[in-house]
């Protein structure tokens, strides 16, 4: 261990030339000896010299120890971190109403998410009207109001339609976060109920709300899934030195690959699409469609950037970050198998740390993942934690959780078929269907 300090050189210098002395004593007895000639004081020499280097050894040692202990106390470590509730335990002036989010109330609504401190940048109207005006979905941001038109509550829901995969409500489909966000669980409730009122009109299955802390509405709930948070330092230094040797050696191994990384908006969506939607295919998941993404940065306009990591002038890797009140996010990350070996994805990442340090964001969001997938190891090894994510779902009397996701056993067959198309069928196809997924 390299410690840059005046006594440790010192003594290893000392070290050196002490070692550099016995071996050439050593060198000496021998000669004498072969010489018939008498050795004595060169070994009385030798012996000192040896004890010398046994005092320093020792010195050595305990300087080390102290230098170690000094950096292990002053070195930055991720303090423990949870997700805000989104229901919070304030009063309310009855009586409440609810209503669907209109221009007139869209102002005060964007406030109340800005906020709340269980917000997410999805809670936002402007997310809502981007699936709108992309996909054709119906959507419904309902609002809880009072007496005095002060808002109380909201909650983003979706309707998802299709012949294939049902008809259901969501509470964000595409994004990691979404559900209720309400002053409290009477106004949470007031909402729930109104948006099964809308399930109901619509002869929906059900409604699923995604939700990052267990708020004990009774609700059956799904919560094989995880996000990690990682807490960020003031400077990229000290997270740097957080990190573990064998992680620092990847990202090192990947910068020497990396010839180029720009952190962009619209001017890199070709070549983020092309990564993105190349990988998406080896994976066996429909791909959204340009627009979607396209949209979604004018949606998001300084919340939200396009990265691209780039290998002998050829784009990767790629990345969506967005920001928002703190925290960074990386909903989408993506890079190409057959640069796998050249570590390109530990330095995209680490880079996108440093990013997010230099915004002065707190908190960096790998995204979601399933317990048992190869990703949760990935992003616990920088240090993030894994936080348990709970969705909520309203459900006819009697009727079972749904099992949309792709480790559902009839979904095996479809996903094999779909790594064997070729890139461009895939992306052809890819965005009719993946728009009337959750």
């Amino acid at each position: 261990m390299e410690v840059p300090t005046a006594d440790l050189e010192n003594s290893k210098a000392r070290l050196d030339q002490l070692k550099g002395i016995k071996g050439q004593l050593s060198r000496q007895v021998g000669e004498a000896r072969k010489c018939g000639e008498s050795p004595g004081k060169l070994i009385a020499d030798l012996r000192h010299v040896s004890e010398e280097i046994k005092r320093i050894n020792k010195l050595l040692k305990k300087q080390l120890n102290e230098a170690q202990a000094k950096e292990t106390k002053e070195k930055w470590t991720p303090p423990s971190v949870e997700i805000p509730l989104a229901i919070a335990d304030k009063q309310a002036n009855a009586p409440i109403r609810i209503e669907v989010c209109n221009e007139a109330i869209k102002p005060a609504a964007n406030a109340y998410v800005d906020s709340h401190p269980g917000a997410s940048i999805w809670h936002r109207p402007v997310i809502s009207t981007f699936i709108e005006s992309t996909y054709g979905h119906r959507t419904r941001y309902l609002c809880a109001l009072d007496t005095n038109d002060r808002v109380l509550g909201v909650l983003p829901v979706i309707q998802l339609r299709s012949r294939i995969f049902g008809n259901f409500l969501v509470s964000l489909p595409y994004f990691n976060y979404g559900g209720v966000l309400a002053d409290n669980k009477d106004v949470a409730n007031r909402l729930i109920s109104a948006a099964d009122q809308w399930r109901q009109t619509l002869d929906s299955k059900h409604l699923e709300m995604r939700a990052g802390r267990d708020h004990g509405l009774g609700l059956p709930q799904k919560t094989d899934k995880v996000t990690f948070w990682l807490p960020l330092p003031d400077n990229t230094e000290q997270l740097w030195e957080s990190f573990q040797p064998k992680l620092r050696s990847q990202i090192r191994r990947g910068k020497r690959e990396m010839t180029g990384l720009t952190i962009g908006g619209p001017e890199l969506l070709g070549e983020f699409y092309r990564v993105f939607s190349e990988n998406m295919r080896d994976l066996g998941t429909p791909v959204y469609g340009r627009a979607f993404f396209r949209n979604l940065l004018s949606s998001l306009e300084g919340h939200a950037w396009l990265v691209i990591a780039r290998i002998d002038g050829k784009a990767a890797g790629c990345a969506f970050l967005t920001s928002y009140r703190g925290r960074m996010e990386v909903p989408w990350a993506s890079t190409l198998r057959r640069y796998n070996r050249t570590a390109i994805n530990m330095i995209m990442y680490w880079k996108m740390l440093e990013f997010a340090v230099q915004q002065g964001c707190s908190v960096f969001d790998f995204g979601r993942c399933s317990r048992d997938a190869g990703t949760y190891h990935f992003k616990q090894q920088w240090g993030a934690q894994p936080l348990k994510l709970y969705w909520d779902y309203v459900l006819p009397e009697g009727k079972r959780l749904p099992a949309l996701n792709p480790d559902n056993p009839k979904f095996r067959l479809l996903i094999a078929a779909w790594q064997r198309l070729p890139v461009w069928a895939a992306n052809l196809i890819g965005p009719h269907v993946v728009k009337v997924l959750p």
